[in-house]
Order: C-alpha cells, then structure tokens, then sequence
C-alpha cells in the first residue's frame, strides 16, 4: 500500500513539474516563432497534455487539437453568419461545436476544446480566438509532446502496471475476470 502511494506521489510529481516547465516553455516558444504577445493558449495546451493521470499523451494531445480545430471551424461560421447579438452567438457556437466534437466519440476533452474554441472565437473575434490560438495549440501540443516522449516513455506501461495490480488486489486476474 505505501509503495502506491509513494509512486502514485511520485507519478504525480514528475507530471506537475513537467507540465510546469513545458508550460513556461510553450509560452515563449510561441513567442519567440510566431511573434504573439500573450501565447496562453502554446502553455495551457502544453499543461493539458501533460496532467497527472493521462494514460496516453499522445491520445489526449490529438483530441485536443482535434477540439480547438473543430471550436474554430464553428467559432468562424458562426461569427460570419448575419447574427449579432452574442445572446444568440454564443449558444449557437458552442452547442454546436461540442456536438460536432463529441459525435466522434473520443475523449471528453474534445467537445470541451471545441466549445471552449468556438467561444473564444465569438468573443475575442477570429483574430485572436482563431488561427492565433491555432497556431499556439500547435506549439504547446508539440512542446508537451516532446517532453512526455523524453519523460514519460514508460508511462503506459506504469498504467497498466497499476490496473493489473489494483485487479489483482481485487481478487481478479489482470483481465477483469
């Protein structure tokens, strides 16, 4: 039991300090390539890819990107469409950015980035909530890839290192049964 939870303390150490460090490069990677005073969007994206208890990086930084891209897309037809009150805009937008980003059924952060993208978008306009904060995922995606590759190669082993221990712990064999 304690050696769970001195790795499960470990496990989540290590993420936050990388997703920490990942962070604060991201943000000025996004800087520094695309010129953006504020990149917020290169760090946040480079902290969620990288949150203690992701079983796959790589498999939450493609359904991330795959929400922003979706938020966007919607965000930007429904800001072209002759509506203007933002009563009406921003239901609209995000409704049907996170229907669109939920019908393929991957992870929950899917619709929740193409929603959050789509009202970015009719708030802050497709200046700033569209290609800007496109272009910043991308660094951040690839910032907080690089470091789960270099960090946490082993970490889908871990993952299924611990469910088959806590079935084991169950009485179950390591398939469930």
């Amino acid at each position: 039991m304690w050696s769970r939870l001195v790795s499960h303390i470990r496990d989540v150490f290590s993420h936050a300090v990388a997703a920490a460090l990942a962070a604060a490069l991201a943000f000025y990677a996004a800087h520094w390539l695309f010129g953006h005073q504020q990149p917020i969007f290169a760090a946040i994206t480079a902290i969620i890819c990288l949150a203690p208890g992701i079983p796959n990086h790589l498999r939450q930084a493609i359904n991330l990107t795959t929400g922003v891209a979706i938020g966007i897309a919607v965000g930007e037809v429904i800001f072209l469409l002759p509506i203007s009150p933002l009563g009406i805009q921003i239901p609209l937008a995000v409704f049907a950015a996170m229907l669109l980003g939920a019908l393929p059924n991957l992870a929950p952060v899917t619709p929740i980035q193409a929603g959050a993208s789509a009202l970015l978008v009719i708030v802050l306009g497709p200046a700033t909530g569209g290609l800007v904060r496109l272009m910043d995922v991308i660094v951040g995606v690839c910032v907080g890839l690089a470091f789960a590759l270099i960090l946490f190669r082993n970490a889908t082993r871990f993952h299924d290192k611990a469910k088959e221990q806590s079935a084991d712990d169950a009485g179950q064999g390591p398939d469930g049964k």
